[in-house]
C-alpha cells in the first residue's frame, strides 16, 4: 500500500519542499473513494480520497517497487540466479511489488513463496485497470525491463480469474493462489498488527509497505518490527520507503542493522535497508 508522504514534493529530489506537487493525471475508478493516479514512469497507482494518501510514489509506482523492494532487498539477485525465495509483504495493495517479483521468478525459473498481509483486498474489477504494461521505464535504468513488465501483466490477468472466485470482500484468513513455475501467493486477510512469526517459515526478505506512520501508526511500532525480525531467516533483509529517525531507532532496538540506501531515480533520495543481525542466536 502507500502513503501521502510518497507523493509529497520533498520526496521528489528535484523539487524543493516549498514547491507545489506535479500535476499528475487522475481518473475515477470503479471503487468509490479511490482514484487512479498516473505516476511519472507511466504506471498507475491509487489515491485514497479520504486519507489523502497514494498507494505508491507519484514519482513512479513500478520504479519504486523495483528499486525499494526487489533490488534493495537482494530478492532480484536471488531470483535471477534461480534461487528458491520467500518474501513477506506488509500491505499488498494493488499487488505491484508481487507482480514484479513473481515475473522475475517466472522468467528465471525460480520457485517463489510470497506471503502478503492485507486488511482488505481490492476488488477484481478495480485491479483490471492497473495496466502495468503502460509503464514507460527505460532499459537504460532497468535492463531487461520489458519482459518483466510483460510477464507481470500476464500474471495479473491470470490472478484476476482466480480473484473472481473469491467473495468481493473475503473474510479474514489465508487464501492461496498458485501460478506458473512454482510461484505461490499466500494472501493473509486481516489486521497485519495481529500477524505472528512462524518458526516453520522464515523469509528471505520483508517488503514493509503499509500506509505512512502518520496514517497507520499501529504498524510502525516495536511489536510489529519484532515480528518482522523473527520472520526473517539469517541475514534476511527488511526494506521500506520510510527513513524517519524514530523508525530507524525502533528497528535497531529489535535487532536490525539499519542503514539508508539510494531511492529510485527521480524519486526519494534515500530509502531504508535493514539486515537481521541474529542477536538472539549469539545470546
Amino acid at each position: 500500500m502507500s502513503h501521502s508522504s510518497r507523493s509529497c514534493a520533498h520526496q521528489f529530489s528535484k523539487l524543493s519542499s516549498d514547491m507545489p506537487l506535479p500535476d499528475r493525471p487522475k481518473s475515477i475508478s470503479l471503487t468509490p473513494g479511490l482514484q487512479w493516479l498516473t505516476t511519472d514512469d507511466g504506471s498507475r497507482t491509487l489515491w485514497d480520497e479520504q486519507l489523502d494518501e497514494t498507494y505508491h510514489s507519484g514519482c513512479g509506482a513500478v520504479a519504486e517497487s523495483l528499486t525499494v523492494y526487489l533490488v534493495n532487498s537482494g530478492i532480484h539477485r536471488r531470483l535471477t540466479a534461480g534461487q528458491a525465495t520467500q518474501v513477506l509483504e506488509y500491505g499488498f495493495g494493488t499487488g505491484t511489488a508481487f507482480w514484479l517479483t513473481a515475473a522475475v521468478a517466472a522468467l528465471n525459473g525460480a520457485p517463489l513463496r510470497y506471503r502478503a498481509l492485507e486488511l482488505k483486498l481490492l476488488p477484481a474489477e478495480l485491479l483490471r485497470s492497473l495496466k502495468l504494461d503502460q509503464c514507460k521505464l527505460t532499459e537504460v535504468n532497468y535492463p531487461d525491463f520489458s519482459p518483466v513488465v510483460s510477464m507481470a501483466q500476464s500474471l495479473l490477468e491470470e490472478f484476476m480469474r482466480w480473484r473472481c472466485t473469491l467473495p468481493a470482500e473475503p473474510l479474514p484468513g489465508m487464501y492461496k493462489w498458485k501460478a506458473v513455475n512454482s510461484i505461490e501467493l499466500e494472501l493473509v486477510v486481516g489486521n497485519a498488527a495481529d500477524y505472528r512469526a512462524e518458526s516453520s517459515v522464515q523469509f528471505d526478505a520483508v517488503y514493509f509497505d503499509p500506509f505512512s506512520p502518520a496514517t497507520c501508526p499501529e504498524l510502525w511500532c516495536p511489536e510489529v518490527f519484532r515480528t518482522a525480525y523473527d520472520s526473517l531467516c539469517k541475514d534476511g533483509t527488511f526494506v521500506t520507503y520510510c527513513v524517519k529517525s524514530a523508525v530507524r531507532k525502533q528497528l535497531a532496538e529489535v535487532g536490525f542493522e539499519v542503514g539508508k540506501v539510494a531511492g529510485p531515480a527521480g524519486g526519494k533520495r534515500e530509502v531504508l535497508l535493514a539486515k537481521k543481525r541474529c542477536l538472539d542466536a549469539m545470546k
